[in-house]
């Protein structure tokens, strides 16, 4: 079996006091299309940044397959410094790509190569990002929300360039036809850990259900079991001392005595009953 291109072990990060990601595994193979679920503040983002090298864990290790080349798609690209979109494209090259490749990414998303980054709208910044991480032709994709801002033709062309290219994919969307369309697998961060099925996400519902509700019942079994051990504890040894008592001659003779009593009280009762029936 190849070796992955990232594989992120035990990740353990904090933020603020609050524990975020705890034991996290995150394993990514050649072409692998992986995408990366969770609620809103979950900690998508920061794990896709730990992925690219972005942010330092707390624990854990992060491996690279030597040689792998990487990009990452922010959700707010940054365009200081540059003096055009093709300047900041051309920037996240390689010194083998084929500089051809970024003007012809700018043309295919509508941009010509001569804007200025602080002029675009949020939906010309995104294509400028977006051109900048296809350029190079990774062997890893990480793209944070690809589709804001943008139109539908762009989304259509966008999801049919991932689809044709041979990288692998951790993607983090709201778009629920992108996800269905694109994924293979599923990685779900849940409350500090991640759940990973060989699935796409159009599957994620049916078992993100099937997961809670066991998780319900087991919950529920626990919760008996805790009941059941403190009723143990609490009446245990006092119900062992009880049954001791009865056990015990003098008990036994006192119980033979009210046997024998009640037995005379209902004999007496039916009698009672008889005179009254007459």
């Amino acid at each position: 079996m190849a070796p992955p291109l990232i594989q992120l072990k035990d990740i353990a990060l904090t933020f603020g006091g609050t524990p975020l990601l705890s034991g996290v595994e995150l394993t990514v193979a050649s072409s692998e299309r992986v995408c990366l679920i969770g609620r809103n503040g979950s900690g998508k983002s920061t794990l896709l940044k730990i992925a690219a090298g972005l942010i330092e864990p707390d624990r854990g290790s992060r491996f690279v397959q030597p040689g792998a080349t990487i990009r990452y798609l922010p959700q707010e690209p940054d365009f200081a410094t540059y003096r055009t979109t093709l300047d900041y494209v051309e920037a996240g090259l390689g010194p083998g790509d084929d500089r051809y490749a970024a003007k012809y990414l700018l043309e295919q998303l509508g941009l010509h190569g001569d804007e200025e980054p602080a002029r675009l709208s949020g939906g010309e910044g995104r294509r400028a990002a977006l051109a900048r991480v296809l350029a190079p032709s990774p062997d890893v994709l990480l793209l944070d929300e690809p589709t804001n801002h943008l139109d539908l033709p762009t989304i259509e062309w966008l999801e049919g360039e991932l689809d044709r290219r041979r990288s692998a994919l951790v993607l983090i969307s709201h778009d629920r036809r992108l996800l269905s369309n694109l994924s293979r697998s599923t990685a779900w961060l849940d409350r500090g850990e991640i759940r990973q099925i060989d699935r796409g996400f159009a599957a994620f519902e049916a078992w993100r259900d099937e997961v809670l509700a066991e998780e319900e019942r087991e919950q529920h079994k626990l919760e008996r079991k805790i009941v059941s051990e403190e009723h143990w504890l609490r009446y245990g040894v006092s119900g062992r001392r009880k049954r001791n008592v009865y056990s015990s001659p003098a008990r036994r003779s006192n119980r033979d005595r009210r046997t024998k009593r009640r037995r005379q009280d209902h004999a007496g009762q039916s009698s009672d009953r008889r005179d009254c029936a007459r």
